[in-house]
């Protein structure tokens, strides 16, 4: 992680970087003075200090010597959308892939596995915190621990629910007062939730 900067600093390196984008290169030291009315020695030692904390470098063989670091994008992650899922009254799971989203690495839990995107339709996760159009990052698995949210196949409908084991049947519970528990003895667990994506567009 890099150093924080002073107040100046970032002004400098702020002047710098619109200056870059209005005019596709970067300004010398003598436009950097000029701009905020100091001598060169003065922006010389700023800028120095904004070389030892890595956020420009000089390149000797350039007619403008400084050169703004880029920061490295996060990593990323490319994960198949396979249909929708029915938070509420089950839906028909659609088997094929429908695209594929972009999500950080981050967004995935350490430890490896397979995941796939799942969209979210209903309300009845609402209370979870999860709401009609959200993509639901999904790690496969056909296990599940009470109380983790699951997607649970019905027969052919696939549902996210918070799951339960009882005695003799597994209860798969909304997290909406207008949606009962579903109660069953015939369940295939494909995966557990571990994240969520949402945009707002």
């Amino acid at each position: 992680m890099k150093e924080q900067l002073t107040t100046r600093q970032k002004e400098v390196l702020s002047f710098i970087q619109r200056f870059r984008e209005l005019h596709g290169y970067v300004p010398s030291y003598r436009e950097i003075a000029r701009h905020f009315s100091v001598n060169v020695r003065a922006i010389y030692d700023v800028l120095n200090a904004l070389k030892e904390k890595g956020y420009i470098r000089h390149s000797p063989h350039k007619s403008r010597a400084l050169e703004i670091v880029e920061e490295d994008p996060p990593p990323v992650v490319y994960l198949p959308l396979v249909g929708e899922v029915a938070a509420g009254k089950p839906l028909l799971a659609e088997e094929h892939i429908e695209g594929e989203v972009v999500v950080p690495e981050s967004f995935l839990p350490r430890g490896g596995g397979r995941f796939f995107v799942l969209r979210v339709k209903g309300e009845s996760m609402e209370g979870a915190g999860i709401l009609k159009g959200d993509l639901a990052i999904i790690r496969e698995q056909d296990w599940a621990v009470d109380g983790e949210i699951v997607v649970a196949l019905l027969e052919e409908n696939a549902t996210l629910k918070r799951f339960f084991k009882e005695k003799h049947r597994i209860r798969l519970e909304s997290s909406h007062p207008s949606y009962p528990p579903i109660y069953t003895t015939q369940v295939k667990i494909l995966g557990k939730l571990v994240s969520i994506v949402r945009t707002y567009e």
